[in-house]
């Protein structure tokens, strides 16, 4: 079977569904992925082939727009930022898509490409999966994200309302660029949202995060809904793109002279002033007594020269579940990949988010008690200090150990393709 997957987005959104196509070329299968043109090379070290598929989203980040919208901390902004992008690139994008799927016998799309994917396959009559990474249809248990402050608990009522608010936006503001597409594929407008065109196809929306994260949602939605867990690379795969090529010896030898440290990182956000950000790592983190080990994936930051303490230590790249098992607590952005590998580990996870879904995740460690949740742009040493001293209590260790044994065991890989396989049946 040919499968189409065409992706845009982070590194993020692209790496689970490596995990994917992987599985399903494994099972025999023609995989074709679409990938942003900064990770197709990503995407092939791992031996699938890819072509360029959407906009660098990495490189509006970095621009000095993008790190305006990431130091305002505000999701809309950042939406507004990426759809002025999307707009610019729409016709351009429509055509990758199409492109991609060419002579799929089923298309696998994600959260940003659903839709899209959704008229491609109307128009080439085969079957479509969508992967959602984070709650993204109506319920009555959350809120859409960002729509209200993640540590609130509104009815049911009210949350509702936010979907039905979010899913009539997206539809208005992407609509005149969805039936450009429809008009270049033969088919006719359409003026219904995403979420009511894949629910009258009776396209599987595949949930490839945890249930433990959300309860109360999975009995919500019904078996078109699945819950999987997250997608993680094989050994081969990890080693291919680079995961395991860190100094993981030294990083490890490091950690065993001394009490187990607590791990800071902030994934592929880029952040403004990394060296004020580091110095207010060292200053806390001497505060409380305990070591820090900072991961500088996240910056332009010299490590051979950075200036901290010698409970510091900087480093570059490598694998997180080799090293988060001899930490104490985890500090990063909330991504969801990171997310599940410090909860995975059973460490207290301070949440500072920076946008998107990542305040959702925060709110959700706090409420589970398994950590806290800091904005990025209300982070001051004065703020992270009592968060991480509070990670560190034995009470919060227990509840956090506990917790990961909550957390799917199962291939989640190997399910999810279970699904694309009944779904193209």
């Amino acid at each position: 079977m040919r499968i189409a997957i065409p992706l845009t987005g982070t590194r993020g959104d692209v790496q689970p569904v490596v995990a994917l196509g992987l599985e399903l070329r494994r099972r025999g299968h023609d995989v074709l992925l679409g990938a942003p043109p900064n990770l197709v090379e990503f995407v092939t070290a791992t031996g699938l082939p890819a072509r360029a598929c959407g906009p660098d989203v990495q490189q509006l980040y970095s621009s000095e727009a993008g790190q305006r919208a990431l130091a305002a901390g505000s999701t809309f902004r950042l939406m507004q930022l990426v759809a002025r992008q999307m707009a610019d690139y729409a016709d351009q994008m429509n055509r990758e898509v199409i492109e991609v799927c060419a002579d799929a016998d089923l298309i696998v799309a994600s959260t940003v490409t659903e839709d899209r994917a959704a008229s491609v396959a109307e128009a080439m009559g085969v079957g479509l999966v969508s992967l959602h990474y984070f709650p993204c249809r109506t319920n009555s248990a959350y809120p859409f994200p960002g729509a209200l402050p993640p540590h609130w608990h509104p009815p049911a009522l009210v949350n509702r309302a936010t979907w039905a608010f979010a899913e009539n936006l997206r539809r208005v503001v992407f609509m005149r660029y969805l039936n450009a597409l429809r008009a270049e594929l033969g088919l006719a407008k359409s003026r219904a949202s995403t979420a009511a065109v894949l629910a009258r196809a009776n396209v599987p929306e595949v949930q490839i995060y945890d249930p433990a994260l959300v309860p109360g949602l999975p009995e919500q939605w019904d078996e078109r809904r699945p819950f999987t867990g997250f997608l993680t690379l094989d050994h081969a795969a990890r080693d291919a793109v680079g995961d395991l090529a860190g100094d993981h010896a030294g990083i490890l030898s490091w950690i065993d002279a001394g009490e187990p440290p607590v791990f800071f990182g902030f994934g592929s956000m880029p952040i403004r002033d990394t060296a004020a950000v580091l110095a207010m790592v060292t200053e806390v983190s001497a505060r409380l007594g305990v070591r820090a080990l900072v991961s500088a994936g996240w910056s332009d930051l010299d490590i051979a020269n950075a200036e901290v303490g010698r409970h510091v230590k900087v480093v570059g790249p490598f694998a997180h579940d080799l090293v988060f098992p001899h930490c104490a607590a985890a500090v990063h952005h909330g991504g969801i990949g990171t997310l599940f590998e410090s909860l995975r580990a059973g460490l207290p996870t301070l949440v500072c988010s920076v946008s998107f879904e990542q305040p959702m995740w925060g709110g959700q460690v706090e409420r589970l008690g398994v950590g806290a949740h800091l904005k990025f742009t209300q982070l001051t040493a004065a703020r992270l200090e009592p968060k991480v001293a509070a990670l560190l209590t034995p009470e919060m260790r227990l509840r956090a150990a506990e917790f990961a044994k909550t957390l799917s065991a199962e291939d989640a890989s190997a399910r999810t393709a279970d699904i694309v396989e009944a779904a193209a049946r």
